[in-house]
């Protein structure tokens, strides 16, 4: 769980806001009774002082999951994904704030789970002049890369993103830096990019060097009026450039079942312990199709490639040596169709944005929705080595290809019910693959969550 002194610093930032808050209404001495500061947009209620200067969105959000195997491997049984208390808000106009604390239980450290399955919050302050044509955002917060990791988990169509994003583009999901973004030409362009520490959420740099990430897309035909106005194209770039950077992250399905490890043990009499770590340059491309027709229906897509650089670290030494370099060349791509079968997509935000919310900017709503989507993934990676005697698991080839359908019923924007079922076929050279692929080819997975979202 969260520190206490962290807890301790968010209910004390809460405290003096709405102190703050308090205070200024208290100023305003006006002859006639100050409106009602409780309004309603379609995310929840917000507070607001007279005259607008403060505006605040208290939110929380609560995920409980269950995942179910055939194999019993990852053992069946439910769990807390995300227990994340929220605020945020306007000050003086300008300035917007997003601070959060999760109080999700975190694994045991000695589990490999992959950085996705992480209960990790956006905590960031922005400056936004010119409306939502120039936001000045730092802190910690979603990468600008791929319009799925740019879409907030309260919204995804599935209960874990693609592996497009989650595995390949954007493991961490998660980077603190400093990033400019906004919509240009009445919303026909949306741009994003930043410099970041590129190793996830955490405290400091741990090697002193910054990746540079970002991602415009382009919406042609947003004010023709026709039924594809929503068509959107774009495209992500991800450069950096580590020394002796983290471990490389852990690869998983959405249920958690590994299919490349990061850290393994090799020799007979004394093992000796090694792990991959980020080393060198690291690129990355990705391009994005959404094509909604309509509000009902609509078709998806993206593909992401990568290149790693990594160092293979023994760390029974002290300190930690390097003893191999290993390259990760990875594509990976997903098509997905959706179907509103009861209410229609207005019903959530739009995907890919995560602008800052706006007080009483569309009505609250409480209606109900029904969406039918199904996806289909793949992913490709290649490890090599320059000392292939360490026993490297990940080495050689890794294959996945995943089938997902998913059921979600939305309650407003308020509760969501999720069903998915997942179909993962294994393939490859690599010793993990192998091992995987000796127990079946196939690997089943259902899940579900219940969520509550404000």
């Amino acid at each position: 769980m969260p520190s206490a002194g962290r807890r301790l610093a968010f209910a004390v930032l809460c405290a003096a806001l709405v102190t703050f808050a308090a205070a200024a209404q208290a100023d305003q001495a006006a002859p006639t009774p100050p409106p009602d500061p409780i309004g309603a947009y379609s995310g929840g209620l917000y507070l607001e002082t007279p005259g607008g200067q403060i505006v605040l969105f208290p939110g929380a959000r609560l995920q409980v999951d269950g995942a179910f195997f055939p194999r019993q491997n990852p053992k069946s049984g439910v769990f807390l994904r995300r227990a994340r208390v929220e605020l945020r808000g306007w000050l003086a106009s300008f300035f917007y704030f997003d601070v959060s604390g999760d109080f999700a239980p975190l694994p045991p450290g000695d589990a490999d789970v992959p950085p996705s399955a992480l209960a990790a919050s956006d905590d960031y302050l922005a400056f936004a002049p010119y409306g939502d044509r120039l936001i000045l955002q730092a802190g910690q917060f979603d990468a600008p890369f791929t319009l799925e990791n740019r879409t907030s988990d309260a919204y995804t169509d599935f209960i874990e993103r693609a592996m497009t994003a989650r595995t390949l583009g954007a493991p961490r999901n998660k980077e603190v830096g400093v990033m400019a973004h906004g919509l240009l030409a009445d919303g026909l362009v949306y741009y994003s990019g930043g410099l970041f520490n590129g190793e996830g959420p955490g405290f400091r740099n741990l090697d002193n060097q910054s990746d540079t990430i970002g991602r415009i897309v382009i919406t042609p035909f947003l004010t023709s009026g026709r039924p594809w106005r929503q068509l959107a194209i774009g495209g992500s770039a991800w450069y950096g450039n580590h020394v002796l950077g983290p471990e490389a992250p852990v690869q998983a399905t959405p249920g958690g079942m590994v299919f490349l490890e990061p850290h393994w043990q090799s020799g007979q009499t004394t093992p000796l312990a090694f792990e991959l770590h980020e080393q060198g340059t690291s690129t990355a491309f990705g391009g994005e199709l959404n094509l909604p027709i309509g509000d009902r229906f609509g078709a998806r897509g993206e593909i992401v490639w990568k290149r790693q650089h990594l160092s293979e670290l023994n760390t029974t030494a002290s300190p930690s040596a390097p003893v191999g370099d290993a390259v990760l060349d990875g594509i990976s791509a997903y098509g997905e169709i959706w179907l509103w079968l009861l209410g229609d997509g207005r019903l959530l935000p739009a995907p890919g944005l995560e602008l800052p919310l706006r007080a009483g900017a569309t009505a609250l709503s409480v209606d109900e929705g029904l969406q039918l989507a199904i996806r289909g993934e793949v992913l490709k990676e290649d490890v090599t080595s320059d000392n292939p005697a360490l026993g490297d698991p990940s080495v050689s080839t890794t294959r996945v290809v995943s089938g997902t359908i998913g059921l979600n019923y939305w309650r407003g924007r308020f509760v969501r019910l999720s069903a998915n079922y997942v179909l993962n076929d294994w393939s490859g050279t690599s010793e993990t693959i192998m091992t995987l692929a000796a127990d079946g080819k196939l690997e089943h997975e259902i899940l579900f969550r219940l969520a509550m979202s404000l």
